[in-house]
């Protein structure tokens, strides 16, 4: 496992297993960039303290979040992380599933930007992993 994706990785399980949102940030630049195209609350994020505040409002709604993560190396600035989330509404308790990428890039070892991709082809496009 390259050395991106190992620190990927590492960043997931922080976050989706071991609740450390904060720690899995630590190191990101002030100027790294989260991009969520169309999101309504604008498209980018910037700095650890963007990515937090992202994380906060798009997991509040949900109860009993699983998330599994696949990592893909696309080139040797680039990972590209496929992502299935399943939980369930916190007011409905509807059962909700996403699936979706995430296309990292980075710089000298440390990410730079992060760019979210609904549809699963188009992510592989963009990540050359057709």
């Amino acid at each position: 496992m390259s050395e991106i994706l190992r620190m990927l990785n590492v960043g997931y399980t922080l976050i989706w297993r071991a609740n450390r949102l904060e720690r899995a940030l630590d190191g990101l630049p002030a100027d790294f960039e989260w991009v969520v195209p169309e999101h309504p609350e604008g498209d980018v994020r910037r700095g650890p303290e963007g990515v937090a505040e992202f994380f906060r409002e798009w997991t509040e709604p949900f109860d009993d979040l699983e998330v599994e993560w696949d990592l893909h190396e696309a080139g040797p600035d680039r990972a590209l992380a496929l992502i299935r989330m399943r939980g369930r509404g916190h007011e409905s308790g509807v059962p909700v599933e996403m699936q979706f990428g995430q296309l990292w890039t980075f710089r000298d070892g440390a990410a730079i930007r992060m760019v979210v991709y609904n549809d699963l082809d188009e992510a592989r496009r963009a990540a050359g992993l057709e």
